[in-house]
């Protein structure tokens, strides 16, 4: 199972969860400009470029949720029909303010209406939610996580959060693994603005999730 941690901000340089995993990859991007919130074309071929090796499956951490766009990329790589369940305080599907440009508010929607194998996404964190348990089996799914979902007692991101708590999204993710396949996992919602105050909080719950999802693939 390989773990892919995306280097956007400082973010991760404030936390050390990621040291004693095994197969993982760090794939440092700090160095691209036009990513924060949108992504311009240019940033967007050699973003491509850099994951062109890596695969859909396993656990992908993706930094903060201004990249949260990196989720399509991701899903652009599932060549199979499948849904997408989004854990996240923003639906992330609203159209582009300029242009047809890949924004971390818009990858939602662009990806419905670009990747056919994409057939339904069902979001929890925003409200008039799907119960799990009445999320269809007969297609994979893709799991994204924006930590902003949880309270800000179990994660410091640079959006405004819900009021999830860890053990709430750990009971969903349960019932998901253990009555569909998963093609893989994402994780974003550390902070490059607040890195450091919230460098202690964000390991902590990033090291609960993957200690979790590790035992799941």
């Amino acid at each position: 199972m390989k773990t892919i941690i995306i280097k956007m901000t400082d973010a991760y340089d404030y936390q050390s969860f990621y040291e004693t995993i095994e197969n993982c990859t760090m794939i440092d991007c700090r160095d691209l400009e036009g990513t924060r919130c949108y992504l311009d074309d240019s940033a967007k071929s050699i973003l491509v470029d850099r994951l062109n090796e890596y695969s859909a499956e396993g656990i992908h951490f993706i930094d903060s949720g201004n990249y949260h766009y990196l989720s399509l990329l991701w899903l652009q790589k599932i060549t199979t029909s499948f849904n997408l369940v989004l854990f996240d305080h923003h639906p992330d599907n609203q159209p582009p303010s300029f242009g047809e440009i890949t924004s971390c508010g818009g990858w939602v929607l662009e990806a419905t209406e670009t990747l056919p194998n994409l057939k339904n996404v069902f979001t929890y964190g925003v409200g008039d939610e799907t119960p799990i348990e009445n999320i269809p089996t007969d297609l994979p799914i893709y799991i994204s996580i924006d930590k902003d979902a949880l309270s800000t007692e179990f994660a410091i991101t640079d959006w405004d959060q819900g009021n999830m708590t860890l053990d709430e999204l750990l009971k969903d993710l349960e019932s998901l693994y253990s009555s569909h396949q998963i093609i893989g996992v994402d994780i974003c919602g550390d902070s490059g603005e607040n890195a450091e105050n919230g460098g202690k909080v964000n390991n902590q719950t990033n090291h609960s999730l993957f200690d979790f999802l590790s035992k799941k693939f």
